[in-house]
């Protein structure tokens, strides 16, 4: 064989070994949605331990952190940092996939004021639903007025900032990127079930946590999820979730996800069974909470029926 035909082969293996990885790599979209899903998870990852590792040797953000209990502090101090590295990372995608932050959920314009004020609404309502069920069978009795004059307005106002970050974190977390660009891949609902699992399954971390608190979690996430397909925006989970944990902890009073918070409303007392008012675990696990989320989803379904999707996530929200 000639020297010119071994070249020749040479460089047909080439090509076809360059073909090979650039299917595994590349698709008709640019980068595969699983490589830039992997990119996006493995950047957050590191960026959030940077900031983890720097927050735990300063001493007072490290006593804070080893207090166990939730407070207004506690949340600033962990849903900032988290929320800004959220943002950055996203950024970052958006910019190797020319497109837009607000791509991922955040569009909306002057809607977006008023979907975070029927989330608040419904969140507010909902849970205030749930506490009205166990109080209705003696599960929960209020107690006295914890705070009064300046003290309750302050904590009111940093709580509620509080769980307004908390909800667009951890919306714009589980529901934001990863969910638009895995739905990408296998529908909007396969992805929404994939992420409402990852959801769910990160409040076993949390103290005492039991089939029913996870299986609230679920639909929780379920239910944003519905609202960002109904809606094409993030917003109104957004709103609906900062409610709920605001009601939760600071309104009632009462344990979020297993822990005690200081700083709050009510020195409220819970009687009976836990299948009744959660325990340990708090509201969450109660049947009552499963029972108003299966309401919600039912009553939001018929209220926002499906409409022409926004724009700016038609690939996705018209998917399977």
């Amino acid at each position: 064989m000639s020297d010119s035909g071994v070249s020749e082969n040479a460089v047909d293996g080439s090509a076809n070994a360059a073909s090979f990885w650039r299917k595994i790599f590349i698709g008709g979209r640019g980068i595969r949605s699983a490589w830039r899903l992997a990119i996006f998870l493995v950047i957050l990852a590191g960026c959030l331990g940077l900031v983890a590792m720097a927050l735990l040797r300063i001493p007072a953000a490290a006593r804070i952190f080893g207090q166990g209990l939730l407070s207004p502090s506690l949340e600033y101090l962990t849903e900032i940092p988290m929320g800004l590295c959220l943002l950055a990372c996203t950024w970052l995608m958006a910019r190797i996939e020319k497109r837009s932050l607000t791509d991922y959920g955040l569009s909306g314009g002057r809607r977006a004021g008023k979907h975070v004020s029927r989330g608040l609404l419904w969140g507010l309502c909902a849970f205030s639903a749930v506490m009205a069920f166990i109080a209705t069978l003696h599960g929960f009795s209020a107690g006295n007025l914890a705070l009064h004059g300046l003290t309750l307005f302050k904590y009111a106002v940093l709580w509620a900032i509080g769980f307004l970050l908390v909800g667009f974190v951890e919306e714009f977390l589980y529901r934001g990127y990863i969910q638009f660009t895995l739905a990408e891949a296998v529908g909007f609902w396969p992805a929404a079930m994939v992420w409402s699992l990852a959801f769910a399954g990160m409040h076993l971390r949390n103290p005492g946590e039991n089939l029913a608190g996870v299986s609230e979690a679920f639909l929780l996430a379920i239910f944003a999820c519905l609202t960002l397909r109904r809606t094409g925006a993030l917003w109104f989970a957004i709103g609906f979730h900062a409610a709920w944990d605001y009601a939760e902890t600071f309104l009632f009073s009462v344990r979020d996800s297993g822990y005690a918070a200081s700083g709050v409303l009510l020195t409220s007392v819970f009687h009976g069974p836990s299948w009744l008012n959660g325990g340990n675990v708090g509201p969450e696990a109660s049947v009552f909470s499963i029972v108003v989320l299966i309401l919600a989803i039912v009553l939001f379904h018929f209220l926002y029926p499906p409409a022409g999707p926004s724009q700016k996530w038609a690939g996705v929200l018209s998917a399977p």
